[in-house]
């Protein structure tokens, strides 16, 4: 692109790095960055910027491009664009150098170091006409490895900006002719029942009465007074940001959170009976209705361009909306409800469906179930107005069906992880519950047969850990939410399902805090059966074991690999080892994916592997990988032994590298690595944890609650304990064994012992 692209009357882009295919990543001239391991590649929404070490004066990436635009508006006596826009996102403590050539000579710009999130830093163009040419510089101040993105570059000026953003300031709280008078009083009963019927209202407001006084505060309580301190009309802007993601929304609209609190301040209204948080919730849906775009941001509506997010935004919007016009339906007036299902239809089920012709993939993955709460629930408030829409309806649930039954495996497996795993049991599980329904049906009747082989993947990857539901693996959290553990429960009584779900509603104060997990809570049993103590997914490629030590628990998780499996790590040949209520060897999962640590956390470094030392760049496998990569083992109550040939993907690294677990019995592991490099002059194990570690002569001890983990230093190592940060506050801690040489065999030793409290 070599021109300027106005994307509203105040604002254009001249480097959208966002798209890959309007990127001009390819026009820029970088120095080498081989000495510090520099990668710089154009990504899904923005140019990463990946380095393995900090040069010595901190000097990370230097690029620079021609550009020759001319930064007048157009018109006679028009004015210029005065200020320069960089869309970046660094790591803490980097900063941005800019020097920009214009007819007015050399404007160079710095911003302050970074806090972590991305940032739209502005300067001034001191009255330039024409941009030149543009040099970027990223410093860093952080050792080791670090991550960031390019987003785009634009220019904007200030005084039409205020115009712009002006006529987003006129709307009030009043809603006249789209809400009835606040006179109205409400009967408090929902409109077509497509979440809760009036009488199943009842029992739930008696039994939500019995828990506020007994607590003091529900999660519906404290739901709807985050709601209420919110003015929706405030939020109303260009487009509706995607929760706290920041990857795709500008930095003026962080905190414009819209979506959520709506249909929390409605069922709020409806349980304590207030008129005021029912108007609330309408209020919410109109102030989503007029927002202009239903999309993330900018980038995803960009004239010229085909990136889109998808219809994340679209189904949310959607739901929540139709929830609202059901849970809250009367407090609108005809305008209101039909300006809505207008929405509805043309912005909300209209940008799903394009998304569902043009996409194959996302019937392959977790998006199709994603996106079907909105798309269903849509289809099932429109067919009330529309008849026409009917088909449609059917036509959703047999996508979800041919969705579910692709994307949960054979043997039960997910391989996006328990997380994303929410998208077939939640998000699946709440379109299907919906359905059943508004179609008379019994819910158990209608759920696909896919949901219904899962327990083997719920036996692997629930955790032992006190303060987790499920293993953190791939793109994961600790922490499932409880719809989707409700969902499972309720279709599996007699699984793994049952325990995560129950850990999950004592953490939430014993009482269901969705609708969904109300109704499923009766036929959910008190307790689950225990793990079994081997598990094997072969089609997912995962192993587990799950013994006694004493009075505690001891699991082992093993990580390997289904060819072209998503939202992986690279961490085929990893595991996690849990023991009397807490993680001992961990899998870091993710972060909030609008920081680059969420970048930083797929790498193998950041996981329990064994990687090559010695090399420039920073040493990594395929990711995703293509091909299997599975262990083979056995295991009962006493013993447990695997093996994993962790090669695969690793090709212009290792020639061999075959890892083993060995534990005749629940207190003793040994993990014994064989290998032999094609580059680097040694190797680097990982131990990650977030316990105290003690390092000693010739042991590594980490001290839990209960429990003990020493590790006996291989032959030949030298030893390390680092502290690394994760966005948001979190953190792990690496025990780092190194030792030198091409070929080998390194021997981690490992005793647990048990001290009960």
């Amino acid at each position: 692109m070599t021109e300027l692209i106005p994307f509203n009357i105040a604002e254009a882009i001249f480097e959208p790095f966002w798209d890959p295919r309007l990127s001009g990543l390819a026009q820029w001239t970088l120095e080498s960055g081989e000495a510090h391991g520099l990668v710089v590649a154009q990504n899904w929404c923005w140019v990463a910027l990946n380095w393995a070490r900090r040069p010595a004066d901190g000097l990370v990436l230097r690029m620079t491009r021609q550009f020759n635009l001319d930064l007048r508006l157009p018109g006679e006596n028009a004015p210029s664009y005065d200020h320069l826009i960089a869309s970046v996102n660094l790591p803490e403590g980097a900063h941005l150098r800019l020097l920009a050539d214009t007819d007015v000579g050399r404007l160079v710009f710095e911003t302050p170091p970074s806090n972590g999130k991305k940032g739209e830093p502005v300067f001034p163009l001191g009255g330039a006409s024409y941009l030149e040419a543009l040099t970027l510089e990223v410093y860093t101040a952080r050792q080791g490895l670090a991550a960031g993105w390019l987003n785009w570059l634009g220019v904007q000026n200030r005084a039409l900006l205020d115009r712009y953003l002006a006529q987003y300031r006129r709307f009030s709280a009043q809603w006249e002719g789209y809400l009835k008078p606040e006179s109205c009083q409400p009967r408090f009963e929902p409109a077509f029942g497509l979440l809760i019927s009036a009488e199943e209202l009842s029992a739930f407001r008696q039994e939500h009465q019995a828990a506020l006084e007994r607590q003091g505060a529900t999660p519906y309580t404290l739901a709807a007074e985050a709601a209420s301190r919110l003015i929706p009309e405030a939020m109303i802007h260009d487009f509706v940001n995607f929760w706290n993601d920041t990857r795709y929304s500008r930095q003026r609209d962080e905190g414009r959170w819209l979506l959520r609190y709506g249909p929390e301040a409605a069922l709020a209204g409806l349980l304590l009976q207030d008129a005021g948080l029912l108007r609330l919730a309408a209020r919410y849906a109109l102030a989503i209705a007029f927002c202009d775009v239903w999309d993330d941001g900018m980038i995803c509506a960009f004239p010229g361009s085909t990136f889109d997010h998808r219809c994340f935004v679209q189904s949310l919007c959607t739901y929540e909306t139709a929830l609202i016009l059901d849970l809250a339906g009367e407090c609108f007036t005809d305008l209101g409800r039909d300006y809505i299902l207008r929405r509805i239809g043309e912005h909300g089920i209209g940008n799903i469906n394009q998304i569902v012709w043009a996409y194959e993939y996302i019937f392959h993955n977790n998006q199709l179930a994603w996106f079907t709460p909105g798309r269903m629930l849509g289809y099932l408030l429109l067919e009330r107005f529309w008849p026409r829409v009917r088909p449609y309806t059917e036509l959703a649930l047999q996508d979800l069906v041919e969705s579910l039954e692709d994307t949960v495996l054979p043997d039960g497996g997910y391989v996006e992880g328990p997380s994303y795993f929410r998208c077939v049991a939640r998000d699946g599980g709440l379109a299907l519950y919906h359905y059943a329904r508004a179609r008379g049906k019994d819910l158990a009747h209608i759920v696909p047969p896919a949901m219904l082989r899962t327990a083997p993947f719920a036996a692997a990857l629930a955790s032992t850990d006190d303060q987790a539901d499920a293993i953190p693996i791939c793109d994961g959290h600790a922490e499932m939410e409880l719809e989707a553990l409700a969902m499972m429960a309720a279709a599996l009584p007699e699984s793994a399902w049952v325990n995560m779900y129950r850990k999950a509603l004592a953490r939430q104060g014993g009482f269901p805090s969705t609708v969904l997990a109300w109704q499923l809570n009766r036929q959910i049993p008190a307790a689950g059966p225990d793990l079994p103590a081997f598990v094997y997914l072969a089609e997912m490629g995962v192993m587990a074991s799950a013994r006694r030590l004493g009075g505690a628990q001891v699991k082992l998780f093993l990580m390997g690999n289904r060819a072209g499996a998503g939202h992986t790590h690279e961490d085929k040949g990893s595991f996690v080892l849990e023991f009397a209520g807490e993680t001992f060897a961990l899998d870091p999962g993710t972060c909030d994916y609008s920081h680059p640590d969420a970048d930083l956390l797929k790498n193998c470094q950041r996981h329990n592997m064994l990687t090559p030392s010695g090399l420039a760049e920073r040493p990594h496998p395929q990711c995703p990988l293509e091909v299997d990569v599975k262990p083979s083992g056995a295991g009962d109550a006493q013993r447990f032994t695997a093996r994993l040939d962790a090669t695969p993907g690793w090709e212009p690294y290792y020639r061999r590298w075959v890892r083993s677990w060995e534990s005749p019995d629940p207190a003793t592991l040994i993990i014994r690595d064989e290998y032999e490099l094609a580059q680097g002059s040694g190797v680097t194990f990982y131990w990650n944890t977030r316990l105290p570690v003690e390092v000693g002569g010739e042991t590594v001890t980490l001290n839990g609650r209960r429990g003990r983990a020493v590790i006996r230093i291989p032959d030949g190592c030298t030893v390390s304990v680092e502290e690394l940060s994760i966005a948001g506050g979190d953190f792990q801690r690496q025990i780092i064994f190194q030792r030198a040489g091409v070929a080998g065999q390194l021997e981690v030793q490992v005793a647990l012992t048990f001290q009960p409290e």
